[in-house]
Protein backbone atom coordinates (compact mmCIF):
# COMPACT_ATOMS: atom_id res chain seq x y z
CA UNK A 1 0.00 0.00 0.00
CA UNK A 2 3.08 2.70 0.90
CA UNK A 3 4.35 1.52 -1.89
CA UNK A 4 1.81 2.34 -4.60
CA UNK A 5 0.80 5.47 -2.68
CA UNK A 6 4.71 6.50 -3.15
CA UNK A 7 4.57 5.45 -6.62
CA UNK A 8 1.99 7.51 -7.65
CA UNK A 9 3.19 10.43 -5.58
CA UNK A 10 6.34 10.28 -7.30
CA UNK A 11 5.14 9.88 -10.54
CA UNK A 12 2.79 13.28 -10.06
CA UNK A 13 5.43 15.12 -9.23
CA UNK A 14 7.52 13.98 -12.03
CA UNK A 15 4.76 14.75 -14.57
CA UNK A 16 4.37 18.39 -12.22
CA UNK A 17 7.76 19.58 -13.14
CA UNK A 18 7.91 17.88 -16.40
CA UNK A 19 4.81 20.15 -17.17
CA UNK A 20 5.80 22.92 -15.78
CA UNK A 21 9.10 23.08 -17.18
CA UNK A 22 7.39 22.83 -20.59
CA UNK A 23 4.79 25.47 -19.77
CA UNK A 24 8.08 27.81 -19.12
CA UNK A 25 9.81 27.01 -21.97
CA UNK A 26 7.21 26.02 -24.65
CA UNK A 27 10.17 24.23 -26.51
CA UNK A 28 7.64 21.43 -27.89
CA UNK A 29 3.58 20.83 -28.66
CA UNK A 30 1.43 19.80 -26.11
CA UNK A 31 0.62 16.50 -27.15
CA UNK A 32 4.37 15.83 -26.96
CA UNK A 33 4.93 17.43 -23.50
CA UNK A 34 1.87 15.56 -22.15
CA UNK A 35 3.65 12.19 -23.92
CA UNK A 36 6.92 13.02 -22.48
CA UNK A 37 5.35 13.80 -19.13
CA UNK A 38 3.94 10.22 -19.04
CA UNK A 39 7.16 8.78 -20.19
CA UNK A 40 8.89 10.51 -17.53
CA UNK A 41 6.59 9.48 -14.71
CA UNK A 42 6.45 5.84 -15.69
CA UNK A 43 10.11 5.69 -15.36
CA UNK A 44 10.60 7.58 -12.21
CA UNK A 45 7.41 4.73 -11.08
CA UNK A 46 9.72 2.33 -12.03
CA UNK A 47 13.24 3.66 -10.70
CA UNK A 48 12.17 4.76 -7.15
CA UNK A 49 12.14 1.48 -5.45
CA UNK A 50 15.83 0.26 -7.02
CA UNK A 51 17.31 3.69 -5.62
CA UNK A 52 16.04 3.38 -1.87
CA UNK A 53 16.76 0.08 -2.19
CA UNK A 54 20.40 1.13 -3.27
CA UNK A 55 20.45 3.54 -0.30
CA UNK A 56 18.95 1.39 2.07
CA UNK A 57 22.12 -1.29 0.91
CA UNK A 58 24.12 1.41 1.77
CA UNK A 59 23.10 2.19 4.88
CA UNK A 60 23.08 -1.48 6.11
CA UNK A 61 26.97 -1.71 4.98
CA UNK A 62 27.84 0.98 6.70
CA UNK A 63 26.44 -0.51 9.42
CA UNK A 64 28.02 -3.60 9.39
CA UNK A 65 31.28 -2.18 8.87
CA UNK A 66 31.05 0.20 11.41
CA UNK A 67 30.36 -2.85 14.00
CA UNK A 68 33.06 -4.73 12.45
CA UNK A 69 35.14 -1.97 13.20
CA UNK A 70 34.40 -1.55 16.29
CA UNK A 71 34.76 -5.13 17.36
CA UNK A 72 38.47 -4.77 15.87
CA UNK A 73 39.19 -1.79 18.42
CA UNK A 74 37.84 -3.61 20.64
CA UNK A 75 40.00 -6.92 20.41
CA UNK A 76 42.57 -4.60 20.17
CA UNK A 77 42.15 -2.66 23.08
CA UNK A 78 41.83 -6.14 25.17
CA UNK A 79 45.04 -7.29 23.54
CA UNK A 80 47.15 -4.45 24.79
Amino acid sequence: MIRALMAAIIGGLATFVFLLFWDATDFTTPMTAYFLAGVVSAVGTLLWPLVLGAWAWNRARNRRDAKIEEEVNRQLADKS
